[in-house]
């Protein structure tokens, strides 16, 4: 299947759909009643044993012509709006989806979505909740500072609001990114689920790069948002050598209030900061070159190799020599 021919098929009326653009009345995927449940809320839950039998995510085109009354879910929901618009009502609130934007549930979010019409296309890419995890505070948290506070934040957001959106119309990447996870899934062949859990680092990155330059996400310290980015991204371009000092310099900032604002909006002072960051290379330093330990430390900044080890061993739990011998992805920012 090509974007063409996906195309085509989100748009044609599924068996479903027929009787809903008739009727106007919502039809259930499920055969019975087996899969909703009655909570003390009285408000459907949708059960992930239906969905999961090919792996840990599932992809399906939500039905149009007919509301969607209110329900709510054991796993998580990302939305995608592949075409036109979607209204919903998220905890009572009313959020409308564009085209080419991005919406994740959390887990039991209260949700209905009023009918959609004929150009209005939603599709629902759902996952188990440690899929997330996984994929934000996992392999991309590990790639640096900077990814590692956005990858906190979203989850954050997502856990103080219960849902997130992002405004991801602008993103080409990441659109074709989601149509080719589609392609796989509504046209499986070899290796096809593997290929769709490849793509959600890789579909997270992107969404982490909305993430930082939209104007429209309120962190707790909204107007030090882009300071916080700049900083951090400055340690990692100069974390051998950076002091709070000169970071402070830099950007006009008293050093006190500067190391202050640092540990409340990551939770980590300057020299932990400082310190993971060389953490980060020094680890790939060991996978990916043959450099001896004492050069490594050298390298990211340390002048001793027995404090490097030392600080080595308290961060990853295993020497610099254990970590390289394993051949493992050991280390995970803490």
């Amino acid at each position: 299947m090509n974007h063409q021919q996906l195309d085509e098929y989100l748009r044609q009326l599924d068996p479903i759909e027929k009787i809903q653009i008739k009727t106007g009345q919502n039809i259930s995927d499920f055969d019975g009643n087996e899969l909703l449940i009655e909570d003390e809320s009285q408000i459907p839950r949708m059960q992930e044993d239906y969905f999961f039998d090919k792996g840990p995510i599932f992809i399906n085109k939500h039905h149009r012509f007919a509301d969607m009354p209110l329900h709510m879910h054991s796993f998580i929901e990302m939305n995608y709006v592949y075409s036109g618009t979607c209204k919903q009502f998220i905890n009572g609130k009313e959020l409308i989806l564009n085209q080419g934007e991005v919406c994740i549930l959390d887990l039991d979010v209260p949700h209905s979505i009023p009918a959609l019409g004929k150009n209005d296309i939603l599709v629902n890419i759902i996952m188990k909740k440690k899929t997330l995890s996984a994929a934000f505070l996992g392999q991309l948290g590990n790639e640096g500072i900077v990814s590692n506070f956005l990858a906190n934040a979203i989850s954050r957001n997502q856990r103080h609001d219960h849902y997130i959106l992002f405004h991801s119309q602008d993103n080409k990447n990441l659109q074709y990114i989601i149509k080719n996870m589609m392609c796989e899934f509504f046209d499986e062949q070899d290796y096809s689920i593997k290929m769709i859990q490849f793509y959600m680092p890789v579909m997270f990155t992107e969404l982490m790069r909305v993430y930082k330059f939209d104007k429209n996400f309120e962190l707790a310290h909204t107007s030090e948002k882009t300071n916080i980015i700049e900083l951090l991204q400055y340690i990692e371009q100069h974390y051998k050598d950076c002091s709070l000092t000169a970071l402070a310099r830099e950007f006009n900032f008293n050093p006190n209030y500067l190391g202050n604002m640092l540990k409340e909006c990551t939770g980590k002072t300057f020299s932990k900061l400082v310190q993971m960051q060389r953490m980060v290379h020094a680890s790939a330093l060991l996978k990916n070159t043959n450099k001896s330990i004492n050069d490594i430390a050298y390298e990211i900044g340390y002048e001793s190799s027995s404090f490097f080890y030392r600080k080595f061993k308290q961060h990853f739990g295993c020497t610099p020599n254990q970590f390289r011998k394993n051949g493992k992805d050991l280390y995970q920012l803490s």
